[in-house]
Order: C-alpha cells, then structure tokens, then sequence
C-alpha cells in the first residue's frame, strides 16, 4: 500500500464542525483504496470541542501524532492583542515547527508517497508544503473553506499588508502543490479564475457529503404529524452569518396572521453555544412570543445528533453571508440523508444548488422576510397536510454524495500525482 501523510488541524477528537468529519471518512476510507495513512495534528489540548466518539471511525492502526503547539492569541498576546507578523497565515502558525519537527521524524522512519493537506487551518498547508519539498513527494492541497476570503475573527490583523502577504501564501500554496482539491465546485471555480495560469484541471471539486455507514444504526423515523411543528437546528450559531432571529421574526408574522398559534412551534437548536444566552437573542424570542417554544441545549455526541435529527418534521440550516455562498456544510447533506425536509436560510450559491439537484427542501434568504414568511406557511400546510414526507431529498440523487464513493475520487487524485 502506498502512503499518505496527512496533515491536519482538526482531527478526532476534535469537534466544533462538521469540516472535521471530511478528513475522518477520508482517513477511514482510503485503505479500502490502497493508501494507509499517517497523521500529524496538534495536541488535543488545542481544541475548545471534542467528542471522543469520533475516533472510533478511524480504522485501527492508524497512525496518529499529536504535536506541542503555539497559538498566537493565546500564548503571545498582551490583553488580547499581538503582532499581525505572528498570524501570518493564521493563529496556529506557532504549530508549524512542532509538527515540522515531527512529519519529518515520521517520513525518516516511514518514508511516505505523497503528502496531504487541509485547511482550515491555513497553516496546514505551509508545513505540508515543507514536508513535501523535504521529503520530494507529490502534494495535494485541500481547501474547505476559502484562505485569502476567509474573514479573521473579531480584533485579529486584517490590514492591507496583512492580506497581501495572505494572498502571496494562497498563490504560493496553489503554485506548489502538485493538485488543489475545494468542497465546492463554486470556490474550485474562485481559485481557477484566481489563477489562470495554473492548469484548470489542477484545481478540482471534491464535494462534501454523508456516510452510508453512519445512518444503519440511526433510529432515522419518518416525519411524525404530531400536536406541535417540530424544527431541529444542529450545530452552532452566531450573529455573522448563523442568526436564527429572522426565523423568530417571521414565526412571530405568522402567528399574527392567525397561520398557526405559538403552542404548535416547537424550535429545538443542539450545540448552538453561547449565542443563544446572549440577552439580544433572548429578548427576540421573547419578542416573537415563543419563550416557550424555543429550546437551546448543549452540545451532544455525533451519533447522538442524528437521533435528534430523527425526531425532527423540520431540520434547519442557517448560512449566510458573503464568504459562505460558495459553501456547503457537510450538516447539509446528513440532513438530506435524515430523510427530512430542510429550511435552509441561506444566499443563493452552492447550497440552493444542492437543493436543486437532490430536492429536499426550501430555500430563502432570511434577509428577504416576504419569502421566509412564504416558505413557512407552505411548511406549515405541508405539515397539517401529511405532505412533508414529500419533501424529503431524492435518495437516488444523494448517492454521489455517498463518503465512500467521494473518498474514491480523493484516492484517484493521489493516483494521478503519484504516478
């Protein structure tokens, strides 16, 4: 078997997304394919979330190195403020020379064929991109998220030659690496039209999906009609671009109207964190009417959540902003495989592709409240009607979507770079 070092900031356990879940199935899948894999990643005391359940998708043996690391916010700031140079590309830089030190350790034990990638984290690519030219292996990049359009978080550099320097790092990673792989076929288009240059068939999509796998022991239950219109939104939330109070707003419309009084809502938000305690969100709820119809709980396992996903008439996908047009979170497609209908509130871009592809739901931006307001009543008469279930996606049109199947277009890059 030939082999793969990955290199990879979030890694089992880690667990503040679903991107965590594109490297797992790679890691669980590629053996099937002829690759046995390696990973370098950073100390489990790097990560804020964890779910301890995740490892148990990796396969065994595999070989996992955890690294010290330095974050710059965290170790090198003064009341919360540091040097622009010390964030270049990112926070994590100061986990470069930690896991430096150790790809090039593992490849002098165990030489490898090729080298991977994933980002974000940014830095991930500028060690693989060292250990490649070390080790002179092909190099596959992968981008889950933009780099250069990838907003800092709040109070982070974000000057002009801050992201100069940014966008030199993205050319030099897209120059370097023998392919560049995106999650959506929107930000593989970005990055062509970014550098023309490089040959377009560098630059491809490899899509996020769901795993077959993780939905046979799922109690996945068909939409129930019961007393109260059930909707389940899993996953966090935020004021940039994860706002569920267009949603309050709009229930708050409707219950106006005389469509459906509040006792029949029932809105159950799973791992949403400190967000949905913040007095401003609150207060809209309480606003709207639905202090009792609003739940907030914490954050459950991975298997766990798609049980909640089963319970649900409703799931509900909240995205938008301008950096996340041309992305799909790989939450959308479980919840497409939940065989549920979906509310996505979201700008038109890779989403409502999806959506159009597979069926399975509404589609509108929560800044447009005349077609929030539309799309419920149409879920709400749905839902009264026993018609929901007909909402649910075309599982024939999900299966390209399949982990196993996506992790085979992934071994057949490494195939191509290795020759």
């Amino acid at each position: 078997m030939r082999h793969a070092l990955f290199v990879a900031f979030h890694f089992p356990p880690e667990a503040s997304s679903s991107g965590v879940l594109r490297t797992t199935k790679y890691v669980r899948y590629l053996p099937e394919r002829g690759y046995r894999i390696s990973v370098v990643t950073a100390d489990v005391s790097a990560y804020e979330v964890t779910d301890a359940s995740l490892e148990s998708q990796l396969p065994t043996g595999t070989r996992v190195v955890r690294t010290a690391f330095r974050n710059t916010k965290r170790h090198w700031s003064w009341r919360g403020v540091y040097p622009a140079l010390l964030a270049l590309p990112d926070v994590w830089i100061g986990w470069m020379p930690f896991a430096v030190r150790a790809g090039r350790a593992l490849m002098n034990a165990d030489p490898v064929d090729l080298v991977y990638s994933t980002s974000p984290h940014a830095t991930a690519h500028l060690i693989a991109g060292s250990l490649a030219r070390r080790a002179r292996v092909p190099w596959v990049a992968d981008f889950r998220d933009p780099w250069f359009e990838d907003p800092p978080e709040p109070g982070a550099p974000n000057g002009l030659v801050f992201r100069n320097v940014n966008r030199w790092l993205e050319q030099r990673t897209i120059r370097d690496a023998s392919a560049v792989v995106t999650s959506t076929t929107q930000l593989r288009d970005m990055l062509r039209r970014r550098y023309p240059q490089q040959a377009a068939t560098k630059i491809r999509a490899i899509l996020n999906g769901y795993d077959e796998a993780d939905f046979v022991g799922a109690a996945i239950a068909p939409a129930s009609r019961g007393g109260k219109l059930r909707i389940v939104h899993a996953g966090s939330i935020n004021a940039e671009f994860r706002d569920p109070r267009p949603l309050f707003a709009s229930f708050a419309r409707l219950v106006r109207e005389g469509v459906l009084d509040a006792q029949s809502i029932e809105l159950r938000f799973i791992g949403g964190g400190p967000f949905g305690d913040v007095p401003e969100v609150r207060q809209a709820v309480d606003a709207a009417g639905l202090r009792d119809a609003v739940t907030f709980v914490p954050r459950v396992p991975y298997e766990q959540s798609l049980r909640e996903l089963a319970t649900a008439d409703v799931l509900l996908l909240l995205q938008a902003s301008d950096d996340t047009v041309s992305l799909v979170p790989a939450k959308l497609y479980e919840y497409l495989r939940a065989q549920k209908p979906t509310l996505a509130m979201v700008r038109e871009g890779a989403v409502t592709e999806v959506l159009a592809q597979t069926g399975g739901g509404f589609a509108v931006d929560p800044a447009h409240a005349e077609g929030l307001d539309a799309a419920l009543r149409s879920i709400v008469a749905d839902w009264r009607s026993g018609r929901l279930p007909d909402r649910v996606a075309d599982l024939n049109a999900l299966r390209r979507f399949d982990r196993r199947a996506l992790t085979g277009e992934l071994a057949a890059v490494f195939d191509e770079v290795c020759g």
